[in-house]
């Protein structure tokens, strides 16, 4: 069982390959501002071809943009490739290994959905 892991939260964006909640292989984006431009590039290399059982996505706290940017890409491919979406707290950055078994055992337990829904919350003073 393949999972994608995605969080783009933070001043860096973390993307992860586990199998069966292992983590096999990440790959760290450190252009902030451009995320956009290398978030899609840098899933297809570390996916290789393949399809993921499903997608764990950093919901925040952090980044409103970087959220929003990370969360859109996350439904559009599981939507695509009807596969459930699993969301975890982006405050778990950078502990991917943590983050691919807990999204396994998740997933395992049907708590994922490809009907996701991100909330965003912000204030102001």
């Amino acid at each position: 069982m393949i999972s994608l892991i995605i969080d783009t939260s933070g001043d860096q964006a973390f993307i992860g390959l586990a199998e069966n909640g292992l983590l096999l292989s990440k790959i760290i984006i450190s252009e902030g501002r451009q995320l956009s431009k290398f978030l899609l590039t840098s899933i297809q290399t570390i996916l290789q071809g393949r399809t993921p059982s499903y997608i764990a996505i950093g919901t925040g706290p952090g980044s409103f943009t970087g959220t929003r940017v990370g969360g859109i890409v996350a439904k559009s491919l599981g939507l695509g490739w009807n596969v459930p979406l699993i969301p975890f707290s982006s405050s778990l950055i950078p502990d991917l290994e943590f983050i691919a078994s807990l999204s396994h055992e998740k997933f395992l337990a049907g708590e994922g959905s490809p009907q996701i829904e991100l909330v965003y919350i912000s204030s102001t003073p």
